[in-house]
Order: structure tokens, then C-alpha cells, then sequence
């Protein structure tokens, strides 16, 4: 996702009610009713509350239409709101006859509370917190802001269907200069009580909002995909009205926010870890337990991904050496890969088109593969395409966004500088972000009909990015490597890579690594270009703890299916387990781990 609508943690994101399929299986109680009606109820006001959140849901139809003119509100004065709000929620579920409960809607509960009791922990620190449970130290940064996020939600994910839908985006437009003016207040506040970004961070920032402020807006992912849109329905050219609210309102809002980040460049220093924030030890402490849903101290988490890294080292090793790759050390055998022309595109528009092929061809062989591993197979369109350019340089090296109601999925490949998208590395980056990863994840999720609004809304980092990453093993198993040993390679340096996001992370912020320190160790100790990983390393310099949700995740989802196994036997039939994980929604680890081993027992889950 981080991709995988990256919003701001407004005004109802307190609201995120969570069920684990309540409506589908939970007996008829009465606690089982009153606890789904109250998780409705709390969801529906956070869906009226976060105009974004109602637009990517459907939700801004019918009595709800206001909604698609609006913004999510971005101030503190709503920052505050949300802290009641929250315990407001907090104190409903203290209501809830929870002896009463089924096995299914306690763990309702408990994925409820768990949300709640996160919220309320986060909301009463600096910065932001998104629908994923993902907080940041800066609300404003090269990974996060309206301006980041809102340009491609307003031209791209905005329904447009009929005039009033066009007067709804243009009203969008305008509000994006209101969003960028309540955030940039927010820069100053944060910043007087002692939080300063990165030197590095904010220099990566400026570049990008004046980029969007000086560019041709007509070509801009904000206006351009919605008026070719608005075009093709043939409601006319709204082109110059468009171009003129850029001009008027949102650039000089984004100026505004251009000359908040630079004043505070003489504040600033290149320490990259939140230690050095107010209260920075308990705040990573708190991002990586939101993030991973697991009480691991971030310590052991620095030992359990040193150990990872090791053994997956000792595992490329070998096959390197099975194709004739014995010299040298591991990292210069997959130095001299990611050089060697046979897996190298051209460093132009035709190579980036040759990656968007690849990426394509990948994702049909995946697909084709799917009944090996899944019962639900069906899979929603999905489209490959270049990240803007006017983002990329702070973008990651791709990721997946669902699209609006009705349009495909979107798999975002950087493709800045194409050479760094080595083609043996493509397959298993596409099984992450695509199939049978994020893209296959929401497929099967919309094949749930019975699923709560509530359950459909919460989102887990180590849940959706756990699964990702463990797609990328299914991706394995299921043989498409048979005939690629290169391509099972780059899935095993994918593991190290995600390992290794542990040990980085950890060291920014608990070992207090300078930047330089960890980008040295990624590049020596995994294989990584530096390019990409001084990217990578400022990414998680404003998003700490989210690195560690990769691997923590796939972790967990491995464990509880061979648990499974155990406990079953013969019956063990991991399309079952698959679907029951997937189908199942996302929700912290503890909650998966008693969902699984109930099924195993041949309990409800």
C-alpha cells in the first residue's frame, strides 16, 4: 500500500467498525444482533464523516449524494473530534453482553476493541493515522498528504457518470486546496512542539508539491483522467474551468505548503529514527504494534530479522550456485544478476513498456494457476500502468490500489528509471502487488456478499501486506518457477528483502542507525540497488513500523497453516484454508490465529 488507499485517518476513521463475518454465521442471539447492529451503526456514521471512504465504499448515493462533492476533513480541530469519537465507540462496546456472544461474533469483539483501543492510543500522538492502522510522525511528507493521495483519488477513483457527478469533482478539485491549507496548519503545529521531518524528507516533499503546483495541470493525474472521462460521456469540455480552479485555489495552496516544509529546513537534521521525536521510543514502540498486531518488542524483532535474513542468504547461495553462480560473495553474484544484460530493459519508453508486458503475462500464467491453491478463483480486472511521474521519484518501487466502484484494479509500476525492475525480480513483485497477492486478496474479499459493511472497511497492515507476501510462497508452490530458476531466486531475495525491512527498520528507530548505516547494511546484506533503497530507507523513515508488517504477517499466516495441518491431518485442504483466511477479512494476527485453529477443531471460526 502502503498503496492500497493510503488515506488520512480523519474525522471517522474512529469509526472503523469491524465484524468477522457476523452477518453470515453468527447465531441468531440477540447479543449477536445488537453487537452487529451497533458495528453497522458506527460504520456507516464513519462513512458520512470521511467523504472518501463513502466514495471508494459506494456509500455516496441515494440520501448520502453530498458526499461525492466533499473532502475528508484534515483539521486538528476534527483530529480532536476523533479522539472523542473514538472512545465514544470505545464506551459502546463496553455495553455489549459479550458472555453471550457466539464463537464467531466474539471474535467480532475482540477485532472491534483491538481497532478501538489502537485508535485511541495513536489519536492522542503527533502526526496521522490511516485506515490501515498506519501511523506517521508527519502529516505531510514524500509518502503521505493530500497531496500525495488526492490527486489520483479525485481524477481517477471519482465516479463520473452524469453532470451532477462533474460538478462533484469539480468541487473536489476545489476542496483539495482546503485539505492542503488544513494539513500545512497542521506542518506548523507539529512542528512547535518539536517535530521536524528529515532534512532528507523534506527536501524529497518540496521537490514533489511544486512539482504538482507547476506542471501542466490539464496533463495531471488530478484533471486529466476525469475530464477524458467527463468527455467521453459527453458532457462537454471542462477544461478551462478545471485548469482555472487549479490555478486559483489549489496551486497557491500548494505553494503555501511549499513554503511551510522549507521553513523548516533550518530546523531540521539528517536523523532519520522517531527516537529523536518527543516521546519517539514509546511512539515506534506503539507504530510497530499497530502495525505488526503483534506485542513483539521491537529488540526481538531486530534478532528474529537477522535470523530470517540468514537463513534465506543460505538458500539463494545454493541456487545460485546451481546455475553455475559460485564465486564471489552472495551479494556479488546478485550484483552481477541485476547487471547482466539478459535481464535488463532499456533505459527508455520501450523498456518501460516491455516491463508493463511482462507484468501482464506474469499475471495471466498466475491466474491460470489458481485452482491448485484456491477454491475461489474468480479474479477482477486489473490493469498495469506507470506510477505518475510526478510522484515517482518518492514512490516506492510499485503497488496496488483498488480502483472506483466498477473499474479495474490498478498495479502501479515506478518506473522512473526501468533498470531498476531487473526482469528476474518482476514475477514475484507482480504475485505480490497483483496475483495472488493484493488484486487476488480484494477479488476474493467482493466474492463475499454476506460480508458487513463494517468487516469490508477495517484494514490491517500485517494482514494485507502478511498476505501479500505469503502470496508470493502460494505463487511458488503452485510451480511457476518450474521452468524460471531465476525467477525463484528474486522470490527468495524478495523474502530477504522483507526480512531484512525488519532489521532496517528496527535499527532507524530502536538502534538509532544513521540513514547512511542503513542503507550501507540493505545494499551489503541484501543485494538491493542504492538508488531504490535510499528510497526505500526514507520511506521508512516517515512510516515507522510499517516495514515490519511484511514479514511479521506471512509469518503468522504460515504458522497458523501448519498448525492446521497438524491438527487435521489427511482433511487438511489448503483451498479451504486459503479461502477461509481471505474470506475472512482482514483482522490483527491473534484474531486469525483463533479464527484457523477453530476451523481445524471443527468449530465455526
Amino acid at each position: 500500500m502502503d498503496r492500497r488507499r493510503f488515506l488520512e485517518g480523519t474525522a471517522a476513521t474512529v469509526l472503523l467498525g469491524v465484524s468477522g463475518q457476523a452477518g453470515q454465521a453468527a447465531a441468531p442471539g440477540s447479543a449477536d444482533k445488537a453487537l452487529a447492529a451497533l458495528l453497522q451503526r458506527h460504520s456507516e456514521a464513519y462513512l458520512r464523516r470521511s467523504p472518501e471512504e463513502a466514495t471508494a465504499n459506494d456509500f455516496d448515493t441515494g440520501a448520502n449524494a453530498a458526499l461525492r462533492s466533499r473532502l475528508d476533513d484534515r483539521s486538528l480541530a476534527a483530529r480532536s473530534g476523533d479522539r472523542a469519537a473514538i472512545r465514544a465507540a470505545l464506551k459502546d462496546l463496553g455495553g455489549v453482553d459479550a458472555p453471550a456472544l457466539s464463537s464467531r461474533a466474539a471474535l467480532d469483539l475482540r477485532v472491534a476493541r483491538y481497532v478501538y483501543e489502537t485508535l485511541d492510543d495513536l489519536l492522542g500522538r503527533y502526526g496521522y493515522v490511516d485506515g490501515n492502522l498506519r501511523p506517521s510522525p508527519y502529516v505531510v511528507s514524500q509518502m503521505n498528504g493530500a497531496y500525495y493521495w488526492l490527486p489520483d483519488f479525485i481524477g481517477t477513483r471519482h465516479p463520473i457518470e452524469n453532470r451532477a457527478d462533474a460538478d462533484a469533482w469539480l468541487s473536489r478539485v476545489s476542496a483539495l486546496a482546503v485539505a492542503l491549507d488544513q494539513e500545512t496548519d497542521r506542518i506548523k503545529h507539529d512542528a512547535g512542539i518539536g517535530v521536524i521531518p528529515p532534512d532528507f524528507v523534506i527536501a524529497r516533499t518540496v521537490t514533489q508539491i511544486e512539482g504538482l503546483r507547476d506542471g501542466d495541470p490539464l496533463g495531471s493525474s488530478l484533471l486529466a483522467p476525469a475530464l477524458k472521462r467527463i468527455a467521453e460521456k459527453g458532457l462537454g469540455d471542462w477544461s478551462a474551468r478545471a485548469s482555472d480552479v487549479f490555478r486559483s485555489a489549489v496551486a497557491p495552496a500548494l505553494d503555501r505548503q511549499a513554503a511551510a516544509m522549507k521553513a523548516l529546513t533550518a530546523r531540521a537534521d539528517d536523523r532519520a529514527g522517531v527516537w529523536k521525536l518527543p516521546d519517539g521510543d514509546a511512539y515506534y514502540a506503539a507504530s510497530v504494534r499497530s502495525n505488526t498486531t503483534a506485542d513483539t518488542p521491537p529488540g526481538e524483532l531486530h534478532r528474529i530479522g537477522l535470523a530470517q535474513c540468514k537463513e534465506l542468504l543460505a538458500q539463494i547461495d545454493m541456487l545460485l550456485k546451481q546455475q553455475g553462480l559460485s564465486q564471489g560473495s552472495v551479494m556479488a553474484r546478485i550484483g552481477a544478476l541485476n547487471s547482466d544484460p539478459r535481464f535488463r530493459v532499456a533505459p527508455d519508453d520501450s523498456g518501460r513498456e516491455k516491463l508493463i508486458a511482462l507484468a501482464r503475462a506474469h499475471l495471466d500464467t498466475i491466474t491460470g494457476l489458481l485452482p491448485g491453491a484456491f477454491g475461489i478463483t474468480g479474479v477482477d480486472p486489473i490493469v498495469v500502468r506507470r506510477i505518475p511521474p510526478a510522484i515517482e521519484a518518492g514512490a516506492p518501487g510499485a503497488f496496488y490500489s483498488e480502483g472506483a466502484p466498477g473499474q479495474p484494479g490498478i498495479y502501479s509500476l515506478n518506473l522512473k528509471t526501468p533498470g531498476e525492475h531487473v526482469t528476474w525480480r518482476l514475477p514475484t513483485l507482480t504475485h505480490h502487488e497483483g496475483i495472488p497477492g493484493h488484486h487476488f486478496q480484494y477479488s476474493v474479499l467482493r466474492r463475499a456478499p454476506a460480508l458487513p459493511l463494517f468487516r469490508r472497511i477495517v484494514r490491517f497492515s500485517a494482514y494485507t501486506e502478511g498476505w501479500a507476501l505469503y502470496a508470493q510462497q502460494v505463487a511458488d508452490e503452485l510451480g511457476v518457477y518450474a521452468q524460471d530458476p531465476f525467477g525463484r531466486i528474486g522470490y527468495l531475495q524478495s523474502e530477504l528483502f522483507r526480512a531484512a525491512r525488519i532489521v532496517v527498520d528496527t535499527g532507524l528507530h530502536h538502534h538509532r542507525w544513521t540513514k547512511a548505516q542503513a542503507v550501507a547494511w540493505m545494499v551489503d546484506n541484501v543485494g538491493e540497488q542504492r538508488e531504490a533503497t535510499d528510497r526505500e530507507v526514507t520511506r521508512y523513515a516517515v512510516y515507522p513500523g510499517q516495514a515490519c508488517s511484511f514479514k511479521v504477517g506471512a509469518n503468522a499466516i504460515h504458522a497458523a497453516r501448519e498448525r492446521a495441518r497438524k491438527a487435521l491431518g489427511a482433511r487438511f485442504d489448503v483451498r479451504a484454508f486459503h479461502d477461509l483466511v481471505l474470506t475472512a477479512g482482514p483482522m490483527p494476527m491473534s484474531v486469525m490465529d483463533a479464527a484457523v485453529d477453530g476451523w481445524a477443531k471443527g468449530g465455526v471460526g
